[in-house]
């Protein structure tokens, strides 16, 4: 496991060594000092940890000082996101280029957009010329990793169409209904919009892609990038059979929180559980921010360096989604606000192929993670102070989502049943 880098012992003998034996013999040494020491010590080998497992980027607010600041990811995005709207027609451009601050950027969904119809234009509608310019600005805005899981989530609908189609074709009651019949059509890659807020050419713009499973914002300002709210899912967590078995379009999030888990104590455990059942959802999906009124669990700073690691690790799997520069900047403000402030709770079994839920939670950072059953699960990543970039904007959008029954309702007169 690679919490295990830094080993316990290595880790208690530095500790021990944080202590000059001048320090131990001057009476004026006493415990609030010795306490100050271990943080310290324990803050520098939370550090050299994360090093050890994630690259650069974990070096956050000291690499800022060595590396380029997110201008350029910045930078990059502009010059792609104008590209693609010179291949827009003025038809198209009425529909995608949107004013940056209205209450449309926040008006996202994971649901088939049979249920919630998002603005903006459709893969689907996209001439081959505009499909490539928009993977040119996803490539711009998100590390190789965040790419593959964001590619791969809207691959993964084209998948579950092939599954749903055979289950219709071999399943009476499935073909037999047109409500099904309906939402197996909208699985589909090209069931997903995007639209630009504002205009790149002035330096302060966004851009939104949401669709079943997947749902990004990305904000620039000034050479700053905002990347939250960023919504993942996957359904099926895993492809069961065929040519593309054993392939996950997620397949890190649920491992990295089950090794933080099970790497606590048993008193750990019990501080961090907040329910033996799992959450029905995520808390602060789209429509439902700022929903979640307290922190609860385990407080990160009972946590022993090699459980900060796992931590970290977790951590880097959301903010790791984006280019280096961004990701970078963005844990430096979790720096900032100190990682002992982050808080993990857990709901549901610890289980890896189970139902379970869990959170870290802080003043910069909100990480969700819901395995709704074995073959489905969603997550979200939010940045509580600076959600669509509003610090940066001064500007606060109004989040709106229909309630399920809302969107099924929607569904049903749009298949033309009251089922």
């Amino acid at each position: 496991m690679l919490g295990r880098m830094i080993p316990h012992a290595w880790e208690k003998t530095l500790l021990r060594s944080s202590v000059s034996s001048a320090d131990r013999a001057n009476s004026s040494y006493n415990g609030k000092q010795r306490e100050n020491e271990v943080k310290r010590l324990k803050r520098t080998l939370i550090l050299v940890s994360a090093i050890l497992l994630t690259g650069p980027i974990a070096t956050s607010s000291l690499a800022a000082d060595l590396l380029p600041s997110h201008a350029q990811s910045a930078s990059r995005m502009t010059a792609a996101a104008t590209a693609f709207i010179d291949t827009l027609d003025a038809e198209q451009r009425k529909a995608t280029v949107l004013p940056l601050k209205g209450d449309e950027r926040t008006t996202w969904s994971n649901l088939p957009i049979i249920m919630v119809h998002p603005e903006g234009l459709l893969v689907g509608d996209m001439n081959d010329d505009q499909r490539l310019a928009l993977h040119q600005l996803l490539r711009a805005s998100m590390s190789s990793q965040g790419y593959a899981k964001a590619s791969g989530i809207m691959r993964l609908d084209d998948l579950l169409y092939e599954i749903e189609s055979a289950r219709l074709e071999s399943d009476p009651e499935w073909r037999d209904d047109p409500f099904r019949r309906a939402f197996v059509a909208t699985r589909d890659s090209g069931k997903y919009a995007f639209a630009i807020f504002g205009e790149p050419a002035k330096g302060e713009w966004g851009w939104k892609l949401a669709g079943h499973h997947f749902a990004a914002n990305f904000t620039v300002s000034d050479g700053r990038v905002s990347f939250t709210p960023m919504f993942v899912g996957s359904n099926p967590t895993i492809i069961e059979s065929g040519p593309y078995a054993g392939w996950m379009a997620m397949p890190h999030e649920a491992r990295r929180g089950i090794d933080l888990m099970m790497s606590l104590t048993d008193a750990q455990q019990k501080a961090a559980t907040i329910a033996k059942e799992v959450a029905d959802d995520v808390f602060e999906g789209p429509g439902r921010r700022a929903s979640l009124e307290k922190y609860e669990g385990l407080k990160a700073d009972e946590l022993s360096v090699a459980q900060m690691s796992l931590l970290r690790a977790l951590v880097d799997e959301y903010v790791g989604n984006v280019d280096y520069d961004s990701a970078t900047a963005q844990l430096a403000l979790i720096d900032e606000t100190g990682w002992d402030e982050l808080w993990f709770s857990w709901r549901g079994s610890v289980d890896l192929h189970g139902e379970f839920y869990f959170r870290v939670h802080g003043p910069r950072l909100l990480i969700e993670y819901n395995r709704q059953n074995p073959t489905h699960d969603h997550s979200v990543m939010r940045d509580p102070m600076n959600d669509y970039g509003e610090d940066w904007l001064e500007h606060h959008y109004r989040e709106f989502h229909p309630s399920m029954e809302e969107a099924l309702e929607t569904a049903r007169q749009r298949v033309g049943t009251s089922k």
